[in-house]
Parts: C-alpha cells; sequence; structure tokens
C-alpha cells in the first residue's frame, strides 16, 4: 500500500512537471517573464533565486504553477503577459 502510494506520487510529479514546464518554455519563448516556477503546492519546503525566475518545490504534491508577470495585473513593459499578442497569450496557456 504504501509502495503504491510512492509510485503514484512519483507519477503525478513526473507528470505535473513536464506539464508546467510546457507552460514556462513558451512563455520564454513567447518574451514573457516567468517570475516563479513551482512544482506542489505552498508551503514551500525549498527554494531557489535564478536569474530570471524563482524555483520551488512545495509541500503539497497537488499540482503546480507558473506564475508570469503581468498576468494578473496591468503591468507595463517588456516581457509582460497581458501586453503580449493573443495568440502568443494562448499558446502560454
Amino acid at each position: 500500500m504504501l509502495l503504491t502510494a510512492f509510485v503514484f506520487i512519483a507519477i503525478l510529479s513526473g507528470l505535473v512537471l513536464v506539464h508546467e514546464l510546457g507552460h514556462f518554455v513558451a512563455a520564454r519563448w513567447a518574451g514573457v517573464k516567468v517570475e516563479q516556477f513551482s512544482i506542489f503546492f505552498p508551503p514551500h519546503i525549498w527554494k531557489r533565486r535564478g536569474k530570471q525566475t524563482e524555483l520551488a518545490i512545495g509541500l503539497i504534491p497537488l499540482g503546480g504553477y507558473v506564475r508570469l508577470y503581468g498576468e494578473d495585473s496591468e503591468a507595463k513593459g517588456t516581457g509582460a503577459f497581458n501586453r503580449a499578442s493573443v495568440w502568443r497569450r494562448l499558446g502560454i496557456i
């Protein structure tokens, strides 16, 4: 039973990683700044700041997320999600 739960979480982690990596790569390709890339949900047990993006691993293994600059605000300037073309935003989402 414990082994089954471990295998389930390991497979789910791999799927979440690949899925969120797709959003990350699409955003970077479209010229949108990625503020945070996180596998699992907070509270975070590990964080590291890269050149442009904060990488994090959360405690709750039910998903992940990619936080984009300008995703939920009226950000202005280069690299903002809300300033990208509709086609680029659709590709990222």
